[in-house]
């Protein structure tokens, strides 16, 4: 596990260096589309969340699905129009956004506290963890793993959406090129009118795959499956990729060994 850091161009000279902080900045603060992504047609062109959508339309069986870590809960908006799902989060931001619209049945749920944990031991034969593991610790993401054999059943099926995976290409690319990158285009912006401050911020954490199925077997969960998809976006974070077309060409040199999109399905040993 490694300090995950985004070097970013701000307006104000500010360093996130909470990851729980930084989270809320980039998906509530500056989250322009909310809305928008709730029409289909929209929603489609997101390619993370329709891929997601995809996967679990055709994974998931018709029993009740318990999601952890909804945010702002596109997939499970969509999804709710087939299967019966409950969406939680313990941000208040997204619970009240849902119980405003009243779209479909979103609580507030920590994952972290055993006393949230114990209302609903044993209750669910299916759950979604949504990419929520590059915000734990150690110790927090021990925590999860553990708590998901408290509220599952026997036989459940368990879905773990799992994107920070890490490997040596994408800590050069964290902590090298994107900063270079972004760092360039702080300079290029403080000659307009307004000036910009190259900023440190904490993302959370990444870990490597084999890292990862480490802490879920010492917990006694058995992989089924595992879903790889989205082979170039970890390459087309970088302006100059996207603007030569280099990430197919990236992906095939890696031997796609570097999926942004990754999707455990587990079971309790």
């Amino acid at each position: 596990m490694r300090n995950w850091l985004d070097y970013l161009p701000k307006k104000e000279n500010k360093k996130t260096l909470n990851r729980f902080e930084f989270t809320d900045e980039m998906l509530i603060n500056e989250n322009k589309i909310i809305k928008k992504r709730f029409i289909f047609d929209e929603f489609k062109k997101y390619e993370l969340s329709k891929k997601t959508y995809d996967y679990l339309k055709k994974n998931l069986d018709k029993s009740l699905t318990f999601f952890i870590g909804s945010s702002w809960g596109w997939v499970e908006f969509f999804l709710s129009k087939s299967h019966t799902l409950i969406a939680s989060d313990i941000n208040e931001k997204y619970i009240n956004f849902h119980n405003t619209t009243k779209d479909f049945q979103y609580i507030k749920f920590d994952i972290l506290n055993i006393s949230n944990v114990k209302k609903f031991q044993n209750k669910f034969s299916q759950v979604v963890v949504n990419n929520i593991e590059y915000l734990f610790d150690e110790g927090q993401l021990q925590h999860l793993i553990e708590n998901l054999h408290l509220i599952t059943t026997k036989d459940a099926n368990i879905h773990i959406i799992f994107r920070s995976k890490d490997s040596l290409i994408i800590k050069f690319i964290d902590n090298y090129l994107l900063p270079l990158e972004n760092k360039i285009k702080s300079i290029i912006k403080s000659f307009g009118k307004d000036k910009w401050y190259f900023t440190k911020n904490h993302h959370g954490f990444r870990r490597t795959e084999k890292e990862f199925i480490t802490i879920l077997e010492k917990n006694n969960f058995k992989i089924q499956s595992v879903y790889k998809d989205m082979f170039e976006s970890e390459y087309n974070n970088l302006k100059i990729v996207r603007a030569f077309k280099l990430s197919k060409i990236l992906s095939v040199v890696f031997f796609k060994s570097h999926p942004h999109l990754n999707i455990f399905c587990i079971k309790k040993g």
